[in-house]
């Protein structure tokens, strides 16, 4: 998901801006334009969008500008540029340039290459008699994730990371208004802030103005939060270099905020994100709802997700649950031996 996708919305997207990579919604979607860097994204079963509900233009037309397009649903003022489109429902405005299935009825829709359509208002001159390779593929691949599912396991799974040892968020005496976080990665590169407390409500309020980073040794970095309502209107240092070696897990959040430049993989499984005031995120976007009024850019995650390791009682348990099977064990192989 980290890879394939800049951004993933398990339920709606309401967007005025744009976003360079891969998208899914797993309902509708009001925007404007996808895929403007597609030379950036990594092969995919996925077509360029996949929406599994409705997909409209948000005041002018929606633009897919490559990659193709599935639509479970129906659209509205919706313009493929480049590669195979597939629309579940009816298709109504817009305008199509390559291969075209529609289901349902097209009504004033622009038709650049071979096209199907229930029924249409304008002449079909290429009939496309067939849904192409590329749309099965697509269709096939656009059910096959419950993305919602994904993104919950993947917060639950970092939220078990413990914070490294010496990682530490300070706030600027002077001020009191710049954050900067400090710590060195283990042997794998990976460092993890636990934000979790009194620590998210700290940094992630309206006195923040900055943010710093002083990292040593770091590939992966994992900032984990609790809190339900979070906003953040500060600089972001170096937010396009590090976007593609940060995540931040905001598990549990109902509602995420951002009012400038932001960095990282955005991590929102159970609420909704939302980039205001032309706040562009460097990186992706993983949410499961999003109000994207900001770009979204390409900073695919290159660090490595780090399995959860169990806490000394866990530890402990595990090795009690060990030792009571061997020894039921020792205990069957001695009755058998009797026998």
């Amino acid at each position: 998901m980290l890879q394939q996708f800049n951004l993933v919305v398990s339920k709606d997207l309401t967007s005025t801006s744009h976003v360079q990579g891969r998208t899914f919604v797993g309902g509708d979607a009001v925007a404007q334009d996808f895929v403007q860097k597609p030379a950036q994204v990594a092969a995919s079963n996925y077509a360029g969008v996949t929406v599994l509900g409705n997909m409209s233009g948000n005041n002018n037309d929606a633009h897919v500008d490559a990659l193709g397009l599935y639509v479970g649903g129906s659209t509205n003022k919706v313009i493929v540029n480049k590669g195979d489109a597939y629309i579940g429902g009816s298709a109504t405005g817009g305008g199509f340039s390559d291969n075209t299935w529609v289901n349902g009825t097209a009504t004033d829709v622009n038709q650049n290459g071979a096209f199907h359509a229930s029924s249409s208002n304008r002449n079909i001159n290429n009939p496309l008699a067939a849904e192409t390779s590329t749309m099965l593929t697509n269709k096939a691949a656009a059910t096959s994730t419950n993305f919602g599912q994904v993104m919950t396991g993947l917060s639950t799974q970092l939220s078990a990371l413990k914070g490294t040892k010496d990682a530490s968020v300070s706030i600027d005496d002077a001020t009191h208004s710049k954050v900067t976080f400090t710590g060195t990665a283990n042997s794998s590169g990976l460092l993890v802030f636990d934000l979790t407390g009194a620590t998210d409500g700290n940094i992630f309020s309206s006195n923040i103005t900055d943010f710093y980073f002083n990292l040593t040794g770091a590939t992966t970095v994992i900032f984990n939060t609790d809190d339900k309502n979070l906003t953040l209107n500060a600089n972001f240092q170096n937010a396009e270099s590090n976007g593609s070696k940060f995540i931040w897990n905001f598990a549990g959040a109902q509602s995420v905020t951002v009012g400038r430049t932001f960095g990282g993989q955005v991590l929102v499984a159970d609420g909704t994100f939302s980039n205001i005031n032309g706040a562009n995120v460097e990186g992706g976007v993983y949410a499961k709802n999003v109000n994207e009024y900001g770009q979204i850019h390409i900073q695919a995650f290159s660090g490595a997700i780090p399995a959860a390791v169990p806490e000394p009682e866990t530890y402990a348990m595990l090795l009690a649950g060990l030792g009571i099977v061997g020894f039921i064990g020792r205990r069957r192989q001695k009755a058998a031996a009797a026998r």
